[in-house]
This record gives C-alpha cells, structure tokens and sequence, in this order.
C-alpha cells in the first residue's frame, strides 16, 4: 500500500483516480489546486504524486513538479503528471521538468495502475555526488540492442549496454516505424545481466508521452503480432 497524493481542478476526475487507487489498496489524499498539494507535501509524507498538468487555481502542475524538485527531502519524489495536451512539445515540457511520467487524458486505468506498479516498485538509492564539469557537447556511441518483446505500456530488450535504471532513452526501431512512429521514448525500469549471453543485459522500460494517436496504431500492431 503506497500513499499517493492526486491533484486536479476536475472533481470528477478526482473521484475516478480515488477510486480506482483505493481499488488497489492506496490510501488517497486528494487536493484541487498545486497551493493546497504544497501544504500537503510539507505535513505529510507520500510515495507518489499524480497531477494535472492545466488547474485554474494555484498553478500548473509543471509549477508544482518544479517547486517539488526543488524541495530536498523531496526531489526525488515519483511525479506523474495528466494532461489532455496531446503535442510531443507538451509532453518534452514535463519530462524537462522532471516528471517520472506522462499519461494522457481520457486515463486508461489498466494503463495507469501498470505504470503506477513499476514506479512504486522501483528502488531509489541516492547515489554520491561528485564535481562536474559542464560540457554540453553532443555525443554518439555504437551499441547492440535488440527489442524482445512491445506491450501498450512498454518494451523488453537486451543490450551490451546497461543504462542506469530511471533514465530515459529515445529508442528507433523498424518495429515502431511499422507503427507510424519514427521514435519513442523509454523510461527504463529494471536492468539485469542475460543469464545466457555473457555482456549482454536484459532491461525493460515504460513508454512516456505517447498520445492516442501513436497508441491506437501500436494496439494494432500487437494485435497482429500477438501469440496465443
């Protein structure tokens, strides 16, 4: 059971995430506005938060996702965020801000309890800090990654490369293309070493931003593909 906090300026919309994380055994505190969810967040400690991303009052939830990011005890704090905005730029706006996550209104619940699942299963360990030095220069480097298996809400592969758990990876394949998309984006979410290909990891990562238009075409297509 995980303590999640929602906010939304749409009554209506609270009450469906409430009860549908009540369903799975959350306990739920609901706000309306980002002002009121900062109270909140400094009385009260939680495991995740879901906003919206466009409220009336106090804020948007790209305010509050970088008032949370700036708060020490709580930056690292799991942060979906909701938005009926559908355009790529939105969706980079809150992944730029520092959101775990993106759905896209009208919420699929099987869709978003999956991505809630693996979030809140995910281990944090804060790592040392060292000095940096600014370079900002672009970077590319030849690696052997192969797609396993695609579901609505991501994708299994393996690599020679193992990316850190938590970061996100811009992924191109034939098979998305196949889809009508050029790319996607990946969240990763478990790295392990492959038992049976010595240098190789197994990993999988959950989709972020994908709208409607770019998930109906990749429901097809795993339909077609489907084995049973």
């Amino acid at each position: 059971m995980a303590h999640i906090l929602i906010v939304d300026d749409q009554q209506s919309v609270l009450l469906t995430l409430e009860a549908l994380l009540k369903s799975e055994n959350h306990l739920v505190t609901a706000c309306t506005n980002a002002i009121d969810a900062m109270s909140r967040l400094s009385d009260e400690a939680f495991d995740l938060v879901i906003s919206d991303v466009v409220m009336s009052v106090g804020g948007t939830g790209i305010a509050l996702l970088k008032t949370i990011r700036h708060q020490p005890k709580l930056a690292n704090l799991p942060v979906i965020l909701l938005t009926g905005k559908r355009e790529k730029e939105d969706v980079q706006k809150g992944i730029e801000a520092g959101a775990d996550d993106y759905v896209i209104k009208p919420i699929d619940p099987t869709l978003l309890i999956a991505k809630i699942k693996n979030m809140l299963s995910k281990t944090q360990q804060a790592a040392p800090r060292f000095a940096e030095a600014p370079v900002n220069m672009r970077a590319e480097f030849e690696t052997k990654t192969e797609i396993l298996t695609i579901s609505e809400l991501g994708c299994t592969m393996q690599s020679n490369v193992a990316p850190a758990a938590g970061s996100l990876l811009k992924v191109s394949s034939d098979a998305f293309k196949e889809m009508g998309v050029s790319s996607v984006t990946l969240r990763i979410v478990t790295v392990e070493k492959q038992a049976t290909q010595e240098g190789y990891h197994k990993m999988t990562g959950n989709f972020v931003g994908l709208s409607e238009k770019e998930l109906t075409p990749l429901r097809l297509w795993i339909r077609g593909k489907k084995r049973y």
